[in-house]
């Protein structure tokens, strides 16, 4: 099972997305959601908004799941200094959407990804 603290390393040999789409596959499975969030990520090798988004979806993780909200979620280090969007887009109408319909665990750390962002099929 991927937990959330062992995606940096992981992603030193993997595709970010394929190894948190992996943590989140196993999330859902998971008896111990707790466990799975509980750690908090060393940054590595992570992109700002990656090593955010580990945060983000701690948070929302919790909250959707009825469960205690780490601590580690809410330090600052986690809070993108500026706004940061889905697929960088620059076309205003697409950050007004994004700004508009991502999670509010995941604006006030600055990431808008919209709605899906945690959707796995």
């Amino acid at each position: 099972m991927v937990k959330i603290n062992d995606i940096p390393m992981l992603s030193e040999r993997h595709d970010f997305t394929l190894v948190f789409c992996t943590f989140l596959d196993d999330f859902k499975r998971s008896k111990n959601k707790v466990e799975m969030i509980s750690e908090e990520p060393n940054k590595g090798i992570l992109k700002d908004s990656d090593f955010c988004m580990l945060a983000c979806a701690a948070h929302k993780l919790a909250n959707d799941n009825g469960i205690e909200v780490p601590k580690w979620v809410f330090d600052e280090k986690y809070i993108m200094k500026k706004p940061c969007y889905a697929f960088d887009t620059k076309i205003a109408e697409c950050q007004k959407f994004l700004r508009e319909t991502s999670p509010a665990e995941y604006s006030l750390r600055n990431l808008f990804y919209g709605t899906n962002v945690l959707m796995r099929v």
